[in-house]
């Protein structure tokens, strides 16, 4: 299913459940505008760049977006980039589950 700029615009996150910290909301929306502009023809998102994006996790006197609904969503908008014309020899995921959860300092770190 291909995503449209609209949708993009109008999408609503639901909030991460009780007791967890899900995705920094200003974030995920800042992304989100980006990938409705790109699809209307105003930016440059590429589906390595979906697929590649990390978000904070919420303050913790917040909820923040759920987790599953933005990967969802963006894995979506992934495939849909994906089938442009960016791509003529086709595209193929780096990964099929994949957590845009941006990795704690320490597992940075480490190699």
């Amino acid at each position: 299913m291909a995503v449209s700029s609209i949708e993009a615009r109008t999408i609503q996150f639901d909030r991460a459940p009780i007791g967890t910290r899900g995705y920094y909301e200003p974030e995920v929306d800042a992304f989100v505008d980006r990938v409705a502009a790109t699809l209307e023809g105003e930016d440059t998102v590429t589906a390595e760049e979906v697929h590649d994006v990390a978000f904070s996790k919420a303050p913790l006197s917040k909820r923040g977006y759920d987790h599953s609904a933005v990967d969802a969503f963006l894995r979506l908008v992934e495939g849909t980039l994906a089938s442009s014309s960016t791509y003529p020899g086709g595209y193929i995921a780096p990964a099929l589950e994949h957590t845009h959860a941006r990795k704690p300092l320490w597992r940075r770190v480490r190699g």
